[in-house]
């Protein structure tokens, strides 16, 4: 479930060395219309605006696994004080689509199959990984639109990395790729991150006063524990300068 996790690039923007460039490749179109405004006294040349596209990999959790086949979009900045160097992350929107994760109990594709979209709650990038607070909304016409799995005060939780991971069992260690030059102009790179030692919390106002938040969980496998959960998000990034835009 595509979360969504998706997604940024750490590693270029804590400036990490990129590998050599790939063999030419379709390439994504990307907008930079979403960009946020600085904050007040930011200097323009020490922000990057980052157009990212997650086009592939996996979100899975308890019982829900989810290969990411339809393209997930959002856009942050990202920047350091002129004075202290401290690091600033903002992001500015997230796009995805409704995903069809279970089928109908008849077969149908309306009534009782169960759909899904990740959301984005916050955004951070903290020692070159990439802090990414979701929400994934289910819905059909019994749970209801607003039915999801993490909420704004309780997110799933992804620490998503260029590098490998450390969690605890049953999972075991996967390693994401380092940037990768994909085009100069404009100047765009391939990436994968990582995460498998996250949590993922229970269901929030499913059906008629949660009503069904306990049918939701206890299909879904929810809440799961660390350990359980894996994200590999396979990316796009266009960068650009505040001085470009």
């Amino acid at each position: 479930m595509a979360a969504v996790a998706a997604v940024a690039l750490g590693a270029v923007l804590t400036g990490t060395a990129l590998a050599a460039p790939a063999a030419a490749e379709e390439i994504p179109e990307f907008s930079h219309e979403d960009c946020p405004e600085l904050p007040a006294g930011a200097e323009p040349g020490y922000w990057l605006c980052n157009a990212v596209v997650v086009s592939g990999g996996e979100f899975s959790f308890g019982s829900f696994e989810q290969n990411i086949e339809t393209p997930m979009r959002l856009v942050y900045a990202n920047g350091f004080d002129a004075d202290t160097f401290e690091e600033t992350a903002i992001l500015a929107s997230f796009e995805s689509e409704w995903m069809q994760v279970r089928e109908g109990i008849f077969g149908d594709r309306f009534l009782s199959a169960v759909y899904a979209k990740p959301e984005a709650v916050d955004l951070d990038l903290v020692n070159g990984n990439v802090q990414l607070d979701l929400k994934v909304r289910l819905g059909n016409p019994f749970l209801g639109w607003n039915c999801t799995i993490g909420t704004n005060s309780n997110p799933i939780e992804l620490n998503l990395t260029v590098g490998t991971t450390n969690p605890p069992p049953p999972n075991e260690p996967i390693s994401g790729s380092p940037p990768v030059d994909v085009s100069t102009d404009p100047w765009v790179v391939k990436t994968t991150l990582v995460d498998n030692a996250f949590s993922v919390p229970g269901a929030d106002n499913c059906g008629i006063g949660d009503s069904a938040n306990w049918m939701v969980n206890l299909i879904a496998g929810l809440p799961s524990a660390a350990g359980k959960n894996t994200a590999i998000f396979e990316q796009y990034v266009a960068a650009k300068s505040y001085t470009e835009l």
